[in-house]
């Protein structure tokens, strides 16, 4: 995987190749950061190069660390406002190829009303439920569909603001610019109705649920494409699929219901001249045939906690799929320093069995993980990229 006889790359390129399974002059990088973590990083790690976000990042930490999850729910909310800064710039600021924004969803768009309530502070986000704050999160607490009557009258929000792409490309043209999007199964259970519900729904009323994937397929396309047309290299496309040891439904259900759907926005990913990369938290080792079939290109998160096999995965697809993962951010919280460093290397070389692999956190970097093991997470992952740590 690794080539020796072409000049270096820059991000995009490597990126790119990486998605084709062509040679690299070394692994790509994606950081996925908390927007709590990197308020964190920017008080104890390292600063921002904007002073004006570095200041508010630190102050936004402080506040929060004095009183932590017993904090004010505005407290605990206001570091959301830097996901998208956290994930782009910062991240590419702290070694990625890699930078993550959205079109129309982005952090300063989501929140589309404010309200407070004997239950406390509610928002109101683009696809019309309403959220609290809970932990460090905005969390669904009165999704807007009730029944399966409301699927055939939903009507999906417009994201049609594709500047977040446009200021990132122009501000990094040599970075791979990574465009948020959204798979139909998720978003579905967990943002528009309760899972349960929506898992009765499929059983009791296939086809009203088949028709709304149908209508949420022809969005996230809409979107897709441009996004594309706005500067985006990779499409990614948010859609858990599985939970530890699991799928979150069947794969024959996954098969009728969800994969038509992932087939049509893959399809149009390629069309409009990008590559598809998926997110999706859980087990779906029984969906990589078909994931491979669908001619995506870049399966990210591949989570080993929920019992994923890299080594597996990589013999078995590593010719025709490319994995970004590697980096357990979960498992790495209760490692020593050590044990997590060991951990990366590992995965790093088992990756690099594959065609194509990026070196990537599976999910969110939190502000919880111990700071040496932040420490060492980066300075790993930076030895690699300097060629001290061979495949």
């Amino acid at each position: 995987m690794i080539g020796s006889s072409f000049s270096r790359m820059t991000s995009r390129e490597r990126v790119l190749a990486a998605a084709r399974g062509e040679p690299v002059d070394r692994v790509p990088v994606m950081f996925w950061i908390n927007p709590h973590m990197a308020c964190r990083l920017m008080d104890d790690y390292q600063p921002v190069s904007d002073r004006r976000v570095n200041r508010w990042g630190r102050f936004l930490w402080r506040r929060f660390q004095r009183r932590g999850l017993d904090a004010a729910a505005l407290w605990r909310g206001l570091p959301l406002l830097l996901s998208d800064y956290a994930n782009a710039e910062y991240a590419l600021q702290l070694g990625a190829d890699m930078g993550l924004t959205a079109a129309g969803a982005n952090a300063g768009n989501f929140v589309k009303s404010i309200r407070w309530s004997r239950q406390g502070l509610r928002l109101r986000d683009p696809f019309g439920s309403e959220r609290a704050i809970g932990g460090i999160y905005l969390d669904v607490v009165n999704p807007v569909i009730k029944s399966v009557e409301d699927l055939a009258e939903y009507r999906f929000p417009d994201f049609s603001d594709d500047s977040p792409i446009r200021r990132l490309r122009a501000a990094c043209p040599n970075a791979c610019v990574v465009a948020e999007n959204y798979g139909v199964q998720d978003i579905s259970f967990t943002q528009l109705w309760t899972m349960e519900q929506f898992m009765l729904a499929m059983m009791d009323y296939p086809e009203e649920v088949m028709a709304f994937f149908q209508r949420f397929g022809d969005w996230s396309v809409e979107i897709a494409r441009r996004s594309v047309s706005a500067g985006a290299d990779v499409i990614l496309i948010y859609d858990d699929y599985g939970a530890t040891g699991r799928t979150l439904i069947s794969p024959k259900m996954w098969r009728a219901f969800t994969l038509p759907q992932l087939r049509r926005i893959i399809d149009a990913v390629h069309e409009s001249g990008a590559v598809a990369m998926l997110h999706s938290c859980g087990y779906v080792m029984p969906l990589l045939g078909d994931l491979v079939d669908a001619e995506l290109d870049i399966l990210q998160s591949f989570q080993p906690k929920a019992g994923n096999d890299l080594a597996e995965a990589v013999a078995a697809y590593g010719n025709r799929l490319t994995f970004n993962t590697g980096i357990d951010i979960q498992r790495g919280e209760t490692m020593t320093a050590d044990e997590f460093r060991e951990d990366i290397i590992e995965q790093y070389r088992i990756g690099m069995q594959a065609k194509g692999f990026i070196l990537g956190t599976i999910h969110n970097l939190q502000y919880t993980m111990p700071i040496e093991n932040v420490r060492v997470l980066f300075e790993t992952v930076y030895q690699i990229q300097q060629g001290e740590i061979v495949p």
